[in-house]
């Protein structure tokens, strides 16, 4: 549909047909429509160019529609991508998450707010339906990694990891176990980095390290 250049209430129409064969509320409906159309259609200026990219890759690679996906709503959606850090953490000590557990976490470090629990409770969902976590019991998930073996999505997904987690300069170990990138098994090769043009090779505190170009 995107590729058809639909104008936006047509698209709309069209989406709402396309969902509809899933869900039945009109409000859930509208709401599945809106954050789609907000990840992939409405006009972006910091997301137009990483669309293109990933719309590409999706082409061309549909097997690994996941990860390309979460890369994308991690960007559009900011509380999405802190909750998956979050979740990162976690799973980094843990075999197991349980929605109190991830619920208290996100307590201590923003605070008590009443939508927090829904919000989880949505995202942890999504992460369901995406197999990238799968239920040992109704609030309790452990994680199940899906490889990005193909290297042109790989560079992708390091690349919009190193955007969400926010540092300047990454070591190579480091840009082999982001937290934000929980969700994937992947190998980070030096060959890969030195070779990709969209990386930037220093000796950042006494290292080799890697940054973004601008």
């Amino acid at each position: 549909m995107l590729e058809e250049n639909l104008p936006e209430a047509e698209y709309k129409e069209k989406m709402n047909e396309y969902l509809s064969f899933e869900i039945d509320s009109p409000t859930r409906l509208r709401k599945t429509r809106e954050i789609l159309m907000n990840v992939w259609y409405y006009p972006s200026e910091e997301l137009d160019a990483t669309r293109t990219e990933a719309r590409t890759l999706l082409d061309k690679y549909p097997e690994q529609s996941a990860a390309i996906q979460y890369c994308m709503l991690c960007l559009t959606y900011p509380v999405f991508a802190d909750v998956c850090k979050i979740m990162g953490k976690l799973f980094e000590f843990q075999e197991e998450v349980t929605n109190p557990a991830l619920k208290q976490k996100l307590y201590d470090d923003w605070g008590e707010r009443g939508t927090l629990e829904a919000t989880t409770r949505r995202i942890t969902l999504t992460l369901k339906e995406m197999d990238i976590l799968r239920n040992e019991t109704k609030t309790r998930y452990i994680l199940h990694k899906i490889p990005v073996q193909t290297e042109a999505v790989l560079n992708f997904v390091i690349t919009q990891g190193m955007k969400l987690d926010g540092s300047s300069y990454y070591s190579y170990t480091e840009l082999g176990n982001l937290y934000i990138l929980f969700p994937f098994k992947y190998q980070v090769s030096k060959e890969m980095l030195m070779n990709e043009d969209r990386y930037t090779m220093t000796g950042f505190g006494g290292e080799v390290s890697f940054t973004l170009k601008e």
